[in-house]
């Protein structure tokens, strides 16, 4: 594990400690956070998931990930990510990450919480991880397992959340907004800040990892995404009210990718980002240290096609997409996408509206306001 002097956490809450230590491993290079999907394998079936399979064929076993684990440690990673599909479909999650913690690492899990019982609730607690993050789909049985395909699903997840609360295990609760949940996050808001946990919304809807774009059926348009903000957020507020994701710069990538993150599926494959399968270094038969320079290399040698307009567009501040998008959709990192350029005009429209009403002393409903410094 890395040294990290000069960066004490006991001086620092522990946000701006990792923020300071993940800036300085993107400057030199060291993969300190890893994504690890321990399975495909899933008890959901939600219309929106970029996962190819739900299904558990050919994964690593445990004592391959006990290797990755041992390697990533060699690297100078700290923190590593476990996700799934749904960890808990896999009958080794805990030994997994257990070792993970007896080897110093700081974990995160995400989970649907479905499969949290009393005793996973007991293990997990003493895991003492970072946090669990848990997605919700709506604030209501129907709305709820509409998404998620399964019956009883919602209940459940009702269920596990109150078992983590009940331990005091630091929980985030993220809801994917899309068309048929979107009347509902303002509900969903208030039911989880009602438990006294922080609750976050994504608007952001990929493709399948085989290449199918049947999840964007479900991704609302952009005038959708700008009212729901302002209807939310209570006023607008730009980019970054969403997960971190990979967005264009001078270069394709101004993300992790490839300088401070990596991501292992269950299949051994060692990749830039969980929703990015490439360039799938095959870790089984191959080492971290080795998969890491192939990542390195890669972001190093991709650059923009004649497709690639961001350096001229007039909206470039308020885009939303990034090089993995173009990707996903086009096979390309360079085009730019319609959904997101009507995106990023309105919310640039959005703005400038604002930032006039700001400056000309009236806010939206006619009324003074003070300009802030």
């Amino acid at each position: 594990m890395p040294r990290h002097e000069g960066l004490g956490i006991e001086s620092m809450g522990k946000s701006e400690f990792f923020s300071r230590l993940e800036n300085r491993a993107f400057e030199k290079r060291i993969p300190v956070k890893a994504t690890i999907e321990l399975t495909y394998g899933c008890n959901l079936r939600c219309v929106h998931c970029y996962n190819p399979t739900h299904k558990a064929k050919g994964e690593l076993s445990t004592q391959e990930f006990y290797r990755i684990i041992d390697e990533l440690a060699q690297e100078g990673c700290f923190l590593i990510t476990f996700t799934g599909g749904e960890m808990f479909t896999r009958r080794d999650t805990f030994e997994i990450l257990t070792y993970a913690k007896k080897k110093g690492f700081v974990i995160v899990l995400f989970t649907n919480a479905t499969l949290i019982t009393p005793e996973r609730a007991d293990r997990i607690q003493a895991l003492q991880p970072l946090r669990v993050e848990i997605s919700i789909y709506g604030a209501t049985p129907e709305t709820y397992e509409r998404v998620t395909g399964i019956p009883g699903s919602f209940g459940r997840f009702l269920e596990g959340v109150e078992r983590l609360r009940e331990r005091k295990v630091p929980l985030l609760i993220k809801m994917p907004a899309m068309t048929l949940n979107q009347h509902e996050v303002k509900q969903a808001k208030a039911l989880v800040e009602g438990w006294g946990i922080r609750f976050i919304y994504c608007s952001e809807i990929t493709p399948r990892q085989d290449g199918s774009l049947e999840p964007l059926r479900y991704r609302i348009s952009p005038q959708e995404v700008i009212q729901l903000d302002q209807e939310i957020l209570g006023e607008w507020q730009g980019v970054g009210q969403e997960e971190e994701k990979c967005q264009a710069s001078e270069g394709l990538f101004r993300c992790g990718c490839g300088k401070s993150s990596v991501a292992v599926t269950p299949y051994g494959e060692m990749n830039l980002c969980i929703n990015f399968p490439v360039p799938q270094y095959d870790l089984r038969t191959g080492s971290v240290s080795s998969g890491w320079k192939a990542l390195v290399e890669y972001i190093d040698s991709v650059g923009p096609s004649q497709a690639y307009e961001c350096p001229s567009c007039d909206v470039r501040d308020y885009c939303r997409q990034g090089p993995v998008d173009a990707w996903l959709e086009r096979g390309d990192f360079s085009p730019c996408l319609p959904y997101f350029k009507e995106l990023a005009s309105l919310e640039k429209q959005t703005y400038e509206t604002k930032d006039s009403r700001q400056h000309s002393g009236c806010n939206g409903d006619g009324e003074k306001s003070k300009c802030g410094p």
